[in-house]
């Protein structure tokens, strides 16, 4: 049976949970400090354009114990992104991680994260991109994994060499059962 996820919208009350997650060796290497990654969640979670959520898995229609992962999209249009200067208005940009090191290598990252995207479509957007760091292969080969074409190699606002990441879709891994919460409340 597929695999559908959940993502409910990242509050305050998240914090705890986020600051463990990025606090992990293998999260911090690619997000940075913790510190700095909540202040910059915080400066966003009650409003603006980026849509943060907590994914939860559900099999069978009963909601996973726990929480296992992250995932935000945003408009580059809306932030000096020079490397994403050429997406179409309309796009969205997501950015994830796995918190919980037991999901790692079960296809969970690439299912959810396909779904995600053909929500975003489904709502609207124009086109769905990343931007993994070319030094992050587990990211590249996950977004391949869930449908993205791997584009240009580009420098990011951070001086990091970047692929462009583009949704294709193709055959769907999880039927999109929901949208992702639009309200800010």
């Amino acid at each position: 049976m597929p695999q559908t996820y959940q993502f409910k919208r990242a509050t305050r009350e998240d914090f705890p949970l986020l600051y463990g997650w990025l606090s992990q060796a293998a999260v911090r290497e690619f997000w940075g400090d913790p510190d700095r990654e909540l202040a910059l969640i915080e400066e966003e979670i009650d409003g603006g354009d980026c849509n943060m959520h907590i994914v939860w898995g559900i099999a069978d229609g009963r909601e996973a114990a726990q929480p296992f992962a992250f995932i935000q999209d945003w408009g580059p249009e809306t932030v000096d992104i020079p490397h994403m200067d050429d997406v179409p208005t309309g796009t969205r940009a997501i950015d994830v991680f796995l918190g919980d090191a037991a999901f790692l290598g079960q296809g969970h990252a690439k299912a959810f994260v396909r779904q995600y995207a053909e929500l975003l479509l489904a709502n609207g957007a124009a086109r769905v991109v990343s931007d993994p760091e070319c030094r992050n292969a587990r990211s590249i080969a996950m977004f391949k994994g869930a449908g993205f074409e791997q584009g240009p190699r580009r420098i990011c606002e951070t001086g990091d060499p970047v692929y462009i990441m583009t949704f294709k879709g193709g055959d769907s891994i999880a039927k999109p059962q929901q949208t992702p919460e639009t309200d800010k409340t």
